[in-house]
């Protein structure tokens, strides 16, 4: 048998894979929507609690569903103690995206036989892994930093839950608001991209959605898709310096070094995540170190700007983020944790989504 290799398309750049309704990017303006809703628009006040809504129904929710998704997602986040000491367990052993891997498989049922026309149950399921996710990865933070489990609290927002889990102390209004706008930043990007990808393939096997989450966390947890933030971060503490900068980054474009950060498959313009980050940016970076971090990141910006922006390529949603996260009290582990407590959602949606499709089961 030969194998026609002309016809082979590296990453599936330009194959549709799926319709979709529940995003838009638009690479060339540099636009991101979720159901029609702008990226900048939605993290102006908007809760997660309201994204959830939007993205399940199609539309923003009103008083009384927003009163209904909260009540559900608190019941929802519940875990057992089996399922938070297995969580603990694995998280001093191993690195916490991993261990959030193997927790959500941990959740699944022991009937493995998933009905891919029961949509209704693929949403409730969907929400109910939204909220358990970011409990786990506030499970996973505090047996990591050696603290005892400290669950979720009545009434408690999901922003407020996960960053209170995670940092060990309790939350202000002002990073409240800024969690949520995290959360909602990262709730979903298409279906053309790994982690969203690898969802609707192992949804077309008809999987168990513990099984769908746990592979794409899998997906998310490389230093080409979900882990660049970390990267980012640890490149500035490298760098040490603003003053560094160009001499640092010479010596990676020299040695033809991935830069963490920048450039996007799909953008051909500064991604508008991206500028959402630096606005949360001003709001709560205040801390010298922090400052640092930021000034080393906006240098880099200006002199890859310089040596690359006329090839298309532009910070995308990794470069500033991690400023962000550490400004917020968040490990650096955690960084991507964080994006997949977040993405969870969007991979949700874009299950149900492949299920009421007619693709049937994918071959690959």
């Amino acid at each position: 048998m030969t194998l026609d290799t002309s016809a082979l398309i590296p990453g599936l750049e330009g194959v549709p894979i799926a319709e979709s309704s529940i995003s838009q990017v638009d690479g060339e303006a540099g636009r991101l929507y979720y159901r029609g809703y702008s990226i900048e628009e939605l993290t102006q006040g908007t809760t997660f609690e309201q994204v959830v809504g939007l993205l399940f129904d199609g539309d923003m929710p009103n008083a009384a569903r927003i009163a209904e998704l909260k009540k559900q997602l608190e019941a929802d986040r519940a875990l057992t103690p089996k399922q938070i000491q297995i969580a603990r367990d694995i998280a001093t052993d191993t690195h916490p995206m991993f261990a959030l891997q193997a927790a959500v498989a941990a959740l699944g049922p022991k009937v493995n036989n998933f009905d891919q026309t029961d949509f209704a149950a693929a949403q409730a399921r969907g929400i109910a892994l939204t909220a358990k996710v970011g409990h786990l990865v506030g499970v996973i933070a505090q047996a990591w930093a050696g603290r005892p489990y400290d669950g979720p609290r009545p009434g408690e927002s999901h922003a407020s839950m996960v960053l209170r889990m995670i940092t060990g102390h309790d939350v202000s209004e002002l990073h409240e608001r800024a969690m949520n706008a995290l959360l909602i930043l990262q709730a979903d990007h298409s279906a053309a991209n790994v982690g969203t990808f690898t969802t609707r393939v192992v949804t077309s096997s008809r999987a168990e959605p513990e099984s769908v989450i746990s592979a794409a966390i899998g997906a998310l947890s490389g230093p080409a898709h979900g882990g660049a933030n970390e990267a980012a971060i640890r490149l500035f503490v490298d760098i040490k310096s603003p003053d560094n900068v160009e001499n640092y980054l010479a010596g990676m474009v020299e040695r033809k070094e991935r830069i963490p950060g920048f450039g996007h498959r799909i953008y051909h313009v500064k991604d508008p995540r991206s500028s959402v980050i630096q606005r949360l940016a001003g709001e709560v970076i205040v801390r010298p170190e922090e400052q640092n971090y930021y000034a080393i990141a906006l240098e880099v910006e200006a002199r890859l700007a310089e040596r690359l922006g006329a090839r298309g390529l532009w910070p995308n949603v990794d470069l500033f983020s991690g400023c962000v996260f550490h400004a917020l009290d968040i490990p650096i582990d955690f960084f991507t944790p964080v994006f997949a407590a977040s993405r969870t959602l969007g991979w949700a949606v874009q299950k149900r989504e492949q299920l009421e499709s007619e693709i049937g089961r994918a071959h690959v």
